[in-house]
């Protein structure tokens, strides 16, 4: 009896020491994400509350999240990893919008009338998210009203850069389409290292972003290579110096639109 004692409580203490370990790994992967804009004015222990509603889920690189057309019934906030997200025109070419890593998120809608994604979300990388289906949002998001304000402030700071990127295409110089590109990349989803900072990204998927084939960024990346401000990889772009290539970038700009002025006989 003695003996059959022990193994019971020893196999309860097991299963409690597993659910502790369990509940610790949880609350620091939640913890993680306080940072995330969709949570800004709200507690750690709302946080908590809106992601326990939620799934941790796996994805593997190059699964899909969700696709363009598909009924809109999930909202995904990126734990770890890389997630693209992309638009198909009628003619069968994708665009990347946007790439993105952890706390962003991806299937914001405004508009709770909108029934199908605008857009593909796929993971770049081995990626984790947390997933919430779309009737538990929103009923969270009742409870919790500033949630909806922040949802607001994300799609409106989305809607100014798309207006700046439409500009750069409109009026920039190849060069300086890229450069822009790459530095918003650095900014967003660059990974640091001894050498500078490293954005995981194929020339491929550059001119997807950029509407510049990959001819023409190969030769801008050449031209910032010979200056010792880049080191194009296979699969990555490491960029030595930022200062550096800010500097060149802007110079791009300000250069092409001197040399403007003075055609058109405005600059003397």
């Amino acid at each position: 009896m003695d003996t059959e004692r022990f193994e019971r409580d020893s196999l309860a203490a097991g299963r409690a020491q597993s659910r502790s370990i369990e509940q610790r790994a949880i609350s620091e992967q939640f913890h993680l994400m306080y940072t995330s804009p969709l949570f800004a004015g709200l507690s750690h222990a709302e946080c908590d509350e809106v992601l326990s509603y939620s799934r941790l889920k796996r994805f593997a690189r190059n699964e899909m999240i969700f696709l363009q057309g598909e009924p809109f019934n999930k909202l995904v906030m990126v734990h770890s990893g890389m997630v693209k997200v992309t638009q198909t025109s009628l003619s069968g070419q994708e665009v990347i919008l946007r790439v993105i890593r952890s706390r962003d998120t991806v299937g914001l809608h405004a508009d709770s009338q909108i029934f199908t994604h605008a857009c593909s979300a796929c993971a770049m990388e081995s990626s984790k998210a947390f997933v919430w289906e779309y009737r538990d949002f929103r009923t969270i998001e009742s409870r919790m009203p500033r949630i909806t304000a922040n949802i607001h402030d994300i799609l409106s700071g989305r809607l100014v850069e798309l207006e700046k990127m439409f500009s750069e295409i409109a009026t920039g110089t190849a060069a300086q389409r890229l450069g822009l590109t790459l530095l918003r990349l650095l900014e967003r989803v660059g990974e640091p290292s001894g050498d500078g900072i490293a954005i995981n990204l194929r020339r491929e998927e550059l001119s997807q972003m950029t509407g510049l084939t990959v001819f023409t960024i190969s030769r801008a990346l050449a031209k910032w290579a010979r200056s010792g401000l880049v080191v194009p990889r296979r699969e990555a772009i490491l960029v030595r110096d930022l200062v550096r290539f800010r500097t060149e970038v802007n110079y791009e700009g300000t250069g092409q639109a001197a040399v403007a002025l003075h055609a058109s006989g405005h600059l003397m």
